[in-house]
Formats: structure tokens, C-alpha cells, sequence
């Protein structure tokens, strides 16, 4: 078996994670334009899986969450656990992948088009997982909206901040601050329509990658 480096595994990670972004602005590229919500499909789609932006809040979730999970509001706790959950999923996955690239010799001066990311996408299988990936994220888009718009989180928001920073987890609930603040702009019509889309496109992306799942 090839053992590869550290920079080699982060250097295909990062196409990886670069060619998903892609697929996702050029998939909702309306949302891209809308000021209303820029922030929010920025949030979603590419911040959240952004390596190097992600990394610190990571780091800490993974080694304290634990520790402090019985301080915290059960909604954001919650939002903080499904965050987790996503990222760790994510992560397996688009490390798998970027072991597929390198065992097929991709190096770091070639760009994975949308063509070759499909296609090992395809390859790299894990269909049962990549369900599992999408209701997470479908999760995730709806807790967000709803803790964004309702009234009492916003007098909450101040105090939750300053416990974070006591608790040690500012990082994380900063990363759970952002998505509430991405939400806020978007009306509850505009919000059930994109979430609709959203639903509806990425379950057939994967029923047409993965065809004979579940049947």
C-alpha cells in the first residue's frame, strides 16, 4: 500500500473540497446573486466546508465538546452536534477521495474539473454515507433558519457568547453565530423555496450517481 504525506492528502483535499463549492455555485447560482441570500448559501455551501476555515473550531470541538455539552442550550447544542457530526462525515469522505486522486496520480498542478470530481465521486461509492451526508445538511439548513428567526435567540445570542468564551468554545459557537446571522435576511416564503430546491436536486444528484441504491 502507498503511503502518502500529509501535504499531499491536504493538497487533494482541498481540490476536492474546492470542486463541491463549485458544484454548489454553479448548481444554485441564482442564490449566489441574491443579496438576500448571498449569506446564506455562502454559509452552507462554501464556508463550512472550507478546510482551512474550519480548522480551529474543529480542533476545539473535538477535544472539549464533550466536556462542556451539559452547559449548553439544548438548541444550540444541538446545531454544535450536527456541525460535528457533519464535518466528521465530510471529512472521512473527502479523504477517501483524496487517496482515490493520488492512487490515480493527480498531482498539485492539476485542477479537479467538475467532470473528474463526478466521475470519483461515482467511483469512491459510500452511497449509504452520502445520504446520510445530504439529510444532515438538510438538517442543518433548517435548524439554522429556525433559530435565526425566532425572536427570543436574539436576546439570547449576547449571554451565549459570553458563556462561550468562558466555556472555552468561542470558536465553535462563533461558527454557529455566523449561520445565525446568514439567515436572518431570508423570509420564510424565499427560505421553503430554496430549501425545496435544494432537497429535491441534491437527492436526485445522488440517485443518479448511485443508481441501484436502494433498490
Amino acid at each position: 500500500m502507498i503511503h502518502y504525506s500529509k501535504e499531499q492528502i491536504f493538497a487533494a483535499k482541498k481540490q476536492v473540497v474546492k470542486a463541491q463549492v463549485t458544484r454548489f455555485k454553479i448548481t444554485y447560482h441564482s442564490y449566489f446573486e441574491r443579496p438576500d441570500t448571498i449569506q446564506m448559501v455562502n454559509y452552507f455551501f462554501d464556508k463550512i466546508y472550507n478546510l482551512e476555515a474550519k480548522a480551529e473550531w474543529v480542533d476545539l470541538a473535538i477535544s472539549s465538546f464533550d466536556k462542556i455539552k451539559s452547559m449548553i442550550k439544548e438548541e444550540t447544542k444541538e446545531s454544535m452536534e450536527r456541525l460535528i457530526d457533519l464535518n466528521n462525515l465530510t471529512d472521512k469522505l473527502d479523504t477517501q477521495m483524496a487517496y482515490l486522486m493520488l492512487e490515480k496520480n493527480w498531482n498539485e498542478e492539476t485542477e479537479l474539473t467538475q467532470d473528474k470530481y463526478i466521475e470519483y465521486f461515482i467511483e469512491l461509492g459510500h452511497a449509504e454515507e452520502r445520504f446520510q451526508q445530504l439529510e444532515i445538511v438538510l438538517l442543518n439548513l433548517r435548524q439554522f433558519y429556525e433559530l435565526a428567526h425566532r425572536p427570543i435567540n436574539a436576546v439570547l445570542m449576547k449571554p451565549a457568547r459570553f458563556m462561550a468564551k468562558i466555556l472555552g468554545i468561542h470558536p465553535l459557537f462563533a461558527t454557529i453565530e455566523d449561520g445565525y446571522h446568514a439567515c436572518l435576511p431570508v423570509n420564510h416564503d424565499l427560505f421553503e423555496s430554496f430549501f425545496s430546491e435544494v432537497d429535491k436536486t441534491e437527492h436526485e444528484f445522488l440517485k443518479t450517481c448511485f443508481p441501484k441504491f436502494g433498490k
